[in-house]
C-alpha cells in the first residue's frame, strides 16, 4: 500500500481535474454572507481568492434572497463584496434592485478554471420567496445561465446550477420551479446541478417534498440549530438524542426521493459563533464524524458542507482544509478510480465516546 501522504499528494492531483459528483470526498461551502466578520474575524475576501485553495470543490454564492423585488427581478446580498444597500458605488440595473457584480462574473470564470462548481444559492434565513415558479425559473436562467438578458448580474459568466436554502414556508411552488430548472437544464450545452439544503430534522419540514418529488443532486443537510440531530449529538443513542445521518440513510435505501442517487453531505457550522453555539464541534471531532460516516455509509454519502467560507479560513485550524484531509483518507470516486485514498485514522476520544443504539 503506499503511504499516506504519497496518496493524499495523488488524491489531491486528482482533484484539480474537476468536480466529480461521483466521489464520497466533496467539500462545499457556502460564501457571501461574511459572517464570520460578527466573530472579529476578518472581512471574507473576494471569492477569486479562495480558488486557488483545492480543499474546496463546491462554492455556493449565497444568497439570492428576494425572489421578485422592484421592477418583478430578484435581489441579491453578498455582504461586503457586492451589496449596494451598504455601498453605494455598486450599480443597480435601472427600475429593479437587482446588483451588477462584474468583479464576481470575473472571478466565478477563474474559479470554474480551475476546477470549482459554483452554484447560486436562493433563501436563506431571511428570504422573502414570493414569486411564480414559471417566471421565476426562467429569469433564473436568463439572468445567470444559458438564458439571454439585458440584465446579468455576473456578466457573461455562467454559473453551474442553482441551490434552494428554503428555511421558511414558500410562496413559490418548490417542486414545479425545480422540475422548470432540470428541463432548462436539460437545453443547455453543460452540465448543471440543482441543489437544496435542508434541515436535518427528517423529513425537512420546508425541502422535504422537494425531495421526494423533484430530481435533486446534492443536498447539503444542516446539522446545525437544529438541537437534536446536530453534529454535537453524534456518537449518542439514536432518537430522539443523536445526529441523524441514518435516517437520511434509511431514506435513500428506501428510495425516498425522487432522485435515488442523491447525493448526501454532512453540513456543519465552521465557527464557534457561526450558529447557535451548542451545534458547533471541534475540527478534529468533525473530522472523525466525517471519516467514520464516510465508512459506514458508502453508497449516499458525498462529503461535507460548511457554513461559511469566512469562518473556515478564519480560523486556527482552517476548518475547511481538516474537514477535506479527513475525506480524503477514504476517497473513493465512482467506479472506474476506485478506492483513491483508503487509510483511515480514527478518532480514539470518539469512538470511546459513541455507544450502541
Amino acid at each position: 500500500m503506499l503511504p499516506t501522504v504519497i496518496l493524499a499528494t495523488l488524491c489531491a492531483t486528482l482533484g484539480v481535474l474537476g468536480f466529480d459528483i461521483s466521489c464520497n470526498s466533496n467539500l462545499a461551502v457556502y460564501w457571501g454572507q461574511n459572517s464570520g466578520a460578527s466573530g472579529s474575524l476578518p472581512y471574507q475576501k473576494p471569492l477569486g481568492a479562495y480558488c486557488d485553495d483545492s480543499n474546496v470543490d463546491i462554492i455556493l454564492l449565497s444568497f439570492l434572497y428576494i425572489l421578485k423585488g422592484a421592477g418583478g427581478y430578484p435581489v441579491l446580498n453578498f455582504a461586503n463584496v457586492c451589496d449596494y444597500t451598504t455601498n453605494s458605488s455598486v450599480p443597480v440595473f435601472p427600475g429593479t434592485q437587482l446588483m451588477h457584480c462584474s468583479d464576481m462574473g470575473r472571478d466565478i470564470k477563474y474559479c470554474q478554471s480551475k476546477g470549482k462548481v459554483i452554484l447560486l444559492s436562493i433563501g436563506g434565513a431571511t428570504a422573502q420567496l414570493n414569486s411564480d415558479a414559471a417566471t421565476f425559473s426562467q429569469q433564473v436562467w436568463d439572468l445567470f445561465m444559458e438564458g439571454s438578458s439585458p440584465y446579468r448580474p455576473f456578466d457573461d459568466a455562467v454559473i453551474d446550477g442553482v441551490d434552494l436554502d428554503f428555511e421558511q414556508t414558500s410562496q413559490m411552488n418548490i417542486i414545479q420551479f425545480a422540475n422548470n430548472m432540470n428541463q432548462l437544464f436539460k437545453s443547455g450545452t453543460r452540465k448543471y446541478y440543482l441543489t437544496a439544503a435542508p434541515q436535518c430534522p427528517y423529513p425537512d419540514a420546508n425541502l422535504g417534498n422537494l425531495l421526494a418529488q423533484a430530481h435533486v443532486d446534492m443536498a447539503f443537510i444542516q446539522f446545525y440549530n437544529s438541537g437534536w440531530c446536530d453534529n454535537s449529538k453524534y456518537g449518542l443513542p439514536r432518537w430522539p438524542q443523536s445526529m441523524n445521518y441514518y435516517m437520511w440513510e434509511a431514506a435513500w435505501r428506501n428510495d425516498s426521493f425522487a432522485n435515488p442517487n442523491m447525493k448526501l453531505y454532512v453540513g456543519a457550522t465552521a465557527g464557534q459563533n457561526a450558529g447557535n453555539p451548542s451545534s458547533y464541534v471541534s475540527p478534529d471531532f468533525f473530522a472523525s464524524e466525517l471519516q467514520e460516516l464516510q465508512g459506514n455509509y458508502t453508497d449516499s454519502f458525498g462529503g461535507a458542507m460548511l457554513w461559511d467560507m469566512s469562518w473556515a479560513y478564519g480560523s486556527t485550524p482552517n476548518y475547511a482544509a481538516n474537514a477535506k484531509q479527513a475525506l480524503m483518507r477514504g476517497s473513493k470516486c465512482g467506479a472506474t478510480q476506485g478506492n483513491c485514498c483508503s487509510s483511515k485514522v480514527p478518532n480514539p476520544s470518539l469512538s470511546r465516546r459513541r455507544r450502541s443504539s
